[in-house]
């Protein structure tokens, strides 16, 4: 029984350093290659005599901004907003919808730098979470289930999720809210596309109620230990 136990834990963290590799790996893939741009960029300067001026990528990383946006009506229904790209394989151009991307107007507020921050304190709280879950871990294979450091282990994971739903939509409506109070597209309408999981609701839900299940369980079984 504490095998397949063992193996579900094992699943369940390989699972979670998978998801989040995967995204360090995307970050770090999308660095290097704008790191790769400019240093290319930069030689190409110099090659043609301009000055190079060192600060200008974090200038632009400063402006970048994320949009979300759905066509308008008419705009959805011809599928042609003005946009367009070529297929290298036919030389086909095609109209194209932009629906998710970046746009760096020249007075760019500033907000990367609060959306990582916010990203930074997601991290923590998968820390968080993933050090309950191995404490739980220890604590049932060594025999501890109906204790409160069981029910303390729930907890502080199930919290530990919901405050990274929570997180996830603090930093999808600041952005939504700063894009509503900047921009206004003639063909577009700004939109919310990309919503934190609700899976981590229900995980974190599902751990609350495990972690009340087991305290249940606790006291049922020092009653039985007092008529006894």
């Amino acid at each position: 029984m504490k095998k397949k136990f063992n193996i579900y834990c094992g699943l369940l963290i390989a699972a979670i350093v998978f998801g989040i590799g995967i995204n360090m790996f995307e970050t770090g893939y999308w660095m290097y290659q704008g790191g790769k741009a400019g240093i290319e960029h930069a030689r190409t300067e110099r090659e043609m005599g301009h000055q190079h001026n060192p600060t200008l990528g974090f200038q632009i990383i400063s402006r970048m901004t994320p949009v979300e946006m759905m066509p308008k009506g008419e705009y959805l229904m011809t599928l042609n907003v003005g946009d367009s790209i070529v297929n290298l394989k036919t030389g086909e151009k095609m109209p194209i919808t932009t629906m998710m991307g970046m746009v760096m107007p020249e007075n760019g507020s500033n907000r990367m730098k609060v959306l990582q921050s916010v990203s930074y304190l997601g991290f923590a709280f998968i820390i968080l979470f993933l050090v309950a879950f191995i404490k739980l871990v220890i604590s049932v294979n060594k025999g501890r289930i109906f204790e409160k450091s069981t029910e303390t282990q729930l907890a502080w994971g199930g919290w530990s999720v919901f405050a990274m739903y929570v997180l996830g939509w603090v930093s999808t409506l600041y952005n939504y809210i700063l894009n509503v109070q900047e921009f206004e597209f003639e063909a577009y309408n700004l939109s919310i596309i990309q919503k934190p999981d609700i899976a981590l609701l229900y995980s974190a839900f599902g751990m609350l109620l495990f972690g009340q299940i087991f305290k249940i369980g606790r006291k049922m079984k020092e009653e039985q230990e007092l008529t006894i």
